[in-house]
């Protein structure tokens, strides 16, 4: 196997198992059924990382009106009261 082979087999191994612990990762996300029968609850905090992750522009924790790197635009506490 040459090595452009072997490196696309890697690629699409490594998108397949990415794949499986997406989806792993939202069905713990938002509950499911075990091969019992037996419902699991939604996880919050993985329903949180998802979150997070597919849309931080609306769920990043730690959001800023301005941009961190400029310390001059940095707004006090009266400032983002509401």
């Amino acid at each position: 196997m040459t090595q452009n082979n072997n490196h696309q087999t890697l690629k699409e191994s490594d998108d397949k198992l990415l794949k499986l612990v997406e989806e792993a990762l939202l069905r713990r996300a938002t509950g499911y059924e075990d091969a019992s029968g037996k419902a699991v609850p939604p996880d919050v905090r993985a329903a949180m990382y998802w979150l997070e992750n597919r849309c931080p522009e609306r769920w990043k924790k730690n959001r800023s009106p301005v941009k961190d790197d400029d310390p001059q635009q940095l707004l006090t506490d009266d400032e983002t009261a509401l």
